[in-house]
């Protein structure tokens, strides 16, 4: 994951962005038919389990959830427009694989599914009633096609993550690439399944993606798989459609307007697009994080802006799970990078009003 520096005068920009209702349009490339997930999913399940296979292995452990506050209420009042932080928690576990997690999303039960740049995905079991993690945690590592399981950088830097119907996808980048694993099914065996790949110029962008810029977030919206990149293009977040043919086309969506922040997590209730836009000042070693929806008919709306004093980390994921009453619960969840010097935050935020 990339870490940037942004001057002070993008942060203010985007702090006092609010809303916008200009859309970034993607630029003119060949069309290309999206990749849909109904006529894609029926042979992915039987291609990522071997017929008989069982769930495989999965490392169970006792997860630490110790409370955390965001900040101060008036600091807070400050960040936040039209959301309220709910709870917090930095979660920590006497596993050296514990840690990098990179993308989230939110499972039938409730539970939470994240992923790591590591190459593997952790099950952290939430109470969504009683809005609070809970202790046993499970561990699975991913596996290629082969069978083996993911190592190194350049195989396993995982870092978006969408689960549907029991199957999850994952993006990595340096190895520009979106795979399928059938989770649900035969969990640790879960063999990869190619969706897409791109190279580190990929038609329609303009420009060159780093090896550790690439495809941060990943979500399913209307049947099509998005892939957002953290590289930006004109201070705006290129927003990738899956083809049929295996590629990614940057031309058929509108991109994620950014304003100089790169976008790091996605996802989506309906035709809301839910982004999530870290800043890094390696100088001051703080992070500046930003929650944004973009709504159906277009409009961009920053729903936080947090910055120091309050708590914050490396946050990479976001998830968002549509409540009975219309609003909307917000988890963000940082990567620590697996240094003794960052935490595992999860936090929860929830609208203000229904959608």
């Amino acid at each position: 994951m990339n870490r940037t520096f942004l001057l002070a005068a993008s942060l203010l920009a985007l702090g006092l962005s609010g809303c916008s209702s200009g859309t970034p349009e993607a630029p003119a490339s060949p069309p290309a038919d999206p990749w849909v997930f109904d006529a894609a999913s029926s042979d992915l399940a039987d291609r990522s389990c071997t017929a008989g296979e069982g769930e495989g292995f999965a490392m169970s452990f006792v997860m630490q959830a110790e409370p955390v506050d965001l900040g101060s209420d008036e600091d807070v009042g400050r960040a936040l427009t039209g959301v309220e932080f709910v709870s917090g928690w930095a979660l920590d576990a006497p596993l050296a694989s514990f840690g990098g997690l990179s993308g989230m999303d939110i499972l039938p039960g409730g539970d939470l599914l994240a992923v790591s740049d590591a190459g593997a995905l952790v099950r952290i079991p939430f109470d969504q009633t009683a809005l609070a993690p809970q202790g046993q945690a499970t561990l699975t590592y991913l596996r290629g096609g082969d069978g083996e399981i993911l190592t190194g950088k350049s195989e396993a830097d995982a870092e978006g993550l969408h689960v549907e119907g029991g199957i999850a996808f994952v993006s990595f980048e340096r190895d520009h690439r979106v795979e399928a694993f059938a989770h649900a099914r035969c969990g640790g065996n879960a063999r990869a399944v190619p969706v897409a790949s791109m190279g580190s110029r990929p038609t329609g962008l303009g420009r060159s993606i780093s090896d550790n810029s690439g495809a941060e977030g990943l979500v399913l919206s209307e049947g099509k798989l998005l892939l957002g990149l953290e590289t930006l293009a004109g201070g705006d977040g290129p927003l990738g459609v899956v083809t049929k043919d295996g590629g990614v086309s940057f031309a058929g969506a509108p991109w994620v307007k950014a304003d100089g922040t790169p976008l790091v997590g996605l996802d989506a209730v309906g035709t809301e697009l839910y982004s999530l836009h870290r800043a890094y000042n390696p100088l001051t070693r703080q992070n500046a994080i930003s929650i944004r929806v973009r709504d159906d008919g277009g409009e961009t709306k920053t729903l936080a802006f947090m910055a120091a004093p309050l708590t914050l980390d490396n946050f990479e994921a976001i998830a968002v799970l549509p409540l009975d009453d219309g609003r909307r619960r917000i988890f963000i969840l940082s990567d620590d990078n697996f240094s003794d010097d960052q935490r595992t935050l999860l936090y929860v935020f929830e609208t203000t009003d229904p959608a």
